[in-house]
C-alpha cells in the first residue's frame, strides 16, 4: 500500500481552511470557492510547488468530486418543476443549440479540439450560487425564480448526462451509452417513486427517526450508501460515476422533502428538526470538508504557465466568458410572456454563472486527454470571472431597476 504523505493533505486542508478566513479578512467580495482554487495555483505546481497531489490527496479528491455532485442534486427541487416545463424546455432547447455553435466555432478555430465537453461547460450553470441568491432576495418562489431554478437543473442534468456519455471508460458504442444512460434514468426515477411512497409509510418514518440522531445518524450513513451504490452502479453500467452521484442528490432531495411533507421551494434551506433535515447534514459535510478539497486539489492541477504561454488559450478566456453568457442570458428572452424585462435579465445572467460543474467538466476532459492544461485553465478562468462579477450585476438590476406593469398573461 503506498504511503500517505500527510504534510500534502495538510497543505489541501489548510488551503480549504483559511479561504473563508481570507475572504473575511480582506474583505473582498469573492466566493470562497475562488480563493480555494487560487490558493491551490498559489501552492501546486504552477506557483510555489510546495503542495503535490499525491496518492492520498488524489483519493479525497475523487471523493470531494463524487460528494460535490450529490450535494449539487441535492439542490434539485420538484417544486420548481411544476406548470412551467414546456417554456423551460423552449428555453434550454435555444440554449443547447447556441452552446453547439459556440463549441464548433471554437473548435474551427483551434482553441479547443473535443465539442462535447465545451457544449457541457456552457450548458451548465453553478445552482449552489442561483440558489443562494434567489434566497437571500426573496425571489425562490416567484416565477422568475422557479423558472431560474429550473433552467439551472436541466442545464446541470443535461451537462452530468453528455459528460457521462462521451468520456465513459467503457469502449461501447455512444449509441449503446445513451440507451444505457435513459435506462439508468428510468432506474433512478423509479427509485426515487418508490422510496417517495415508502417514506409515508409512519412504522417505517418512526423507525427513522429513532435512529436518526445520536451515534446511528442513519439518514447520513444511508445518503452516503445511496451516493456510493449510484456511482458503482453508473459506473457498472460504463456511465460515469458522477451521474450516479447526482442522481443519488437528487433521490435524496425528493423523498427528504416528501418526509418533510412539504415539495415547496421556500423549505431550501430549512434545518426543520425532522428526518428530512438530512440535507442540510449532508450539505455540512458536503460544502465543509468534501467539495473544499477537490476545488483545491484542482488549483493545484491548474497550468497557469501554459496559459500565460498560449495566445490561443489567452484569447479564449474573454471568448468563453461571451459564449457562457450568450448561450444562457439569450434564451432568457422565451421568458418575456411571463417575466419583465428586469427578471429576464436577471434570470439569464444567473443561469450564466459557472464555476463547480465547469471544474468538474474540466478534470474529466483533461483526464481524458481532450482538453490541453493551457484550455483547461482559460476555461476555469473564464468561469470565475463569471462567478465574480455576474452575481452582482444581477443585485444591481434586481434592487435597481424601475419594477415595469406584469406582461399579458404573467404567472
Amino acid at each position: 500500500m503506498p504511503e500517505i504523505d500527510y504534510l500534502n493533505l495538510l497543505g489541501v486542508v489548510l488551503i480549504a481552511t483559511l479561504a473563508p478566513l481570507v475572504v473575511d479578512a480582506l474583505r473582498a467580495p469573492v466566493p470562497d470557492v475562488v480563493v480555494m482554487i487560487l490558493g491551490g495555483v498559489l501552492f501546486g505546481q504552477s506557483g510555489l510547488s510546495w503542495i503535490e497531489i499525491d496518492v492520498s490527496v488524489q483519493l479525497l479528491s475523487e471523493l470531494g468530486l463524487a460528494y460535490l455532485l450529490f450535494v449539487s442534486g441535492l439542490e434539485i427541487r420538484a417544486g420548481a418543476l411544476r406548470g412551467r416545463i414546456s417554456i423551460s424546455m423552449a428555453a434550454f432547447g435555444v440554449s443547447v443549440a447556441i452552446a453547439v455553435a459556440f463549441a464548433l466555432a471554437f473548435r474551427a478555430a483551434g482553441l479547443v479540439s473535443n465539442v462535447g465537453v465545451m457544449v457541457a461547460v456552457l450548458i451548465t450553470t453553478s445552482l449552489g450560487v442561483v440558489n443562494v441568491l434567489l434566497k437571500d432576495e426573496g425571489q425562490l418562489v416567484t416565477p422568475m425564480g422557479q423558472l431560474t431554478l429550473l433552467g439551472a437543473s436541466l442545464g446541470d442534468f443535461a451537462s452530468v448526462g453528455l459528460l457521462s456519455v462521451l468520456f465513459s471508460d467503457d469502449d461501447s458504442p455512444p449509441a449503446l451509452r445513451v440507451l444505457l444512460l435513459v435506462l439508468f434514468a428510468v432506474a433512478v426515477f423509479s427509485l426515487a417513486a418508490a422510496a417517495r411512497h415508502m417514506s409515508a409509510l409512519q412504522r417505517l418514518r418512526a423507525a427513522i427517526a429513532a435512529r436518526a440522531y445520536g451515534a446511528s445518524r442513519i439518514l447520513i450513513r444511508a445518503s452516503f450508501a445511496l451516493m456510493v451504490g449510484f456511482a458503482a452502479l453508473a459506473g457498472a453500467v460504463g456511465l460515469e460515476a458522477i451521474l450516479g452521484a447526482f442522481a443519488a442528490g437528487v433521490v435524496v432531495s425528493v423523498v427528504s422533502d416528501r418526509v418533510d411533507g412539504s415539495d415547496e421551494l421556500d423549505v431550501i434551506g430549512d434545518d426543520s428538526g425532522s428526518p428530512a433535515d438530512v440535507r442540510g447534514q449532508m450539505e455540512t459535510i458536503g460544502f465543509g470538508l468534501m467539495a473544499p478539497l477537490f476545488f483545491v486539489t484542482a488549483g493545484l492541477r491548474l497550468d497557469v504557465g501554459a496559459l500565460l504561454h498560449s495566445g490561443e488559450a489567452l484569447a479564449l478566456v474573454p471568448l468563453a466568458l461571451v459564449a457562457m453568457i450568450a448561450t444562457r442570458a439569450l434564451p432568457a428572452l422565451c421568458f418575456a410572456r411571463v417575466l419583465e424585462r428586469r427578471e429576464m435579465i436577471a434570470s439569464g445572467l444567473l443561469m450564466s454563472v459557472k464555476l463547480t460543474f465547469v471544474v468538474a467538466a474540466v478534470q474529466i476532459g483533461s483526464d481524458a486527454d481532450v482538453l490541453t492544461p493551457a484550455a483547461a485553465s482559460a476555461i476555469v478562468s473564464a468561469a470565475m470571472i463569471s462567478v465574480l462579477t455576474l452575481p452582482m450585476i444581477v443585485l444591481w438590476v434586481l434592487r435597481h431597476t424601475p419594477r415595469e406593469r406584469p406582461a399579458p398573461g404573467a404567472a
